[in-house]
């Protein structure tokens, strides 16, 4: 569980670097399940930094699906969002396309509605990330008003090929750097902005992707721009033999055609 100095960073700054989560032996767990599971869904064994971003991931393979429950990351879900919350998918990235070393400044859920509805992404970094080689870069406070709104023109420049930012180009733009070794996890607001710069080799993570119950039909007009899939819940764990994975799931299906 987080203390409530590490939720109180979470809550102002909108993300949370949790150092070392994983044991050495564990991480290299989680990375051969990972690579296993590339190979069978490529039909061979991936080259050095053969690129290959797959969705749905952790929920094909077992081994990766314990991750949903274990107390490192299942608890202090619970702790932002209640023990209610439901689960919104899963990426396994490796690699990346040629050319395409930048992920510019943008939030995966932006704009002032989505301020009020909690979803929070779980980063788990299989390959060591710095400043310039890939690190995920955030800007501190950015999940919150009024700062949020100013940043709105970073969201509309997101998808330009080679785009400014207030005259500056993205690796200049004023940020923290969440630097990681393989272990690590990152905890992060969904509305925050976020870039990376400088990708390079494997470059493996798994993505987590949680979001609070849905409350109101704001909450599903959301989720259904943004997050439509999260309807069809992967019956891996829709039957799923835990009743914290289960529960996540839960009615997911019913408020689709509710």
């Amino acid at each position: 569980m987080w203390s409530e100095d590490q939720l109180a960073h979470f809550h102002t700054f909108g993300f949370s670097l949790q150092p070392q989560l994983f044991r050495p032996d564990e991480i290299a767990a989680i990375t051969s399940a990972a690579e296993s599971l590339w190979e069978e869904i490529l039909g061979l064994l991936p080259k050095g930094e053969e690129a290959i971003s797959t969705v749905p991931f952790v929920e094909l393979r077992a081994q990766l699906t314990q991750l949903l429950e274990d107390d490192r990351i299942y608890q202090p879900l619970v702790q932002l969002m209640g023990a209610d919350f439901v689960w919104s998918g899963s990426e396994g990235n490796r690699g990346f396309a040629p050319g395409r070393t930048a992920h510019h400044w943008h939030a995966d859920r932006p704009g002032e509605p989505e301020l009020d509805y909690l979803r929070v992404k779980v980063m788990i970094y299989l390959d060591p990330q710095q400043k310039d080689t890939g690190a995920f870069r955030v800007i501190p406070g950015s999940h919150r008003l009024p700062l949020h709104q100013d940043l709105q023109p970073f969201q509309r420049h997101h998808s330009d090929s080679d785009p400014t930012f207030f005259g500056l180009t993205g690796d200049q733009v004023p940020c923290c750097a969440v630097e990681t070794r393989p272990g690590d996890v990152v905890f992060f607001n969904q509305s925050l902005f976020h870039a990376v710069y400088g990708k390079t080799g494997r470059r493996r993570f798994i993505a987590l992707k949680f979001a609070s119950r849905p409350a109101s039909a704001a909450h599903l007009t959301s989720l259904a721009q943004w997050s439509p899939y999260i309807f069809e819940p992967h019956q891996n764990l829709v039957h799923h033999q835990s009743q914290r994975i289960s529960r996540m799931v839960e009615g997911l299906v019913e408020l689709k055609t509710g």
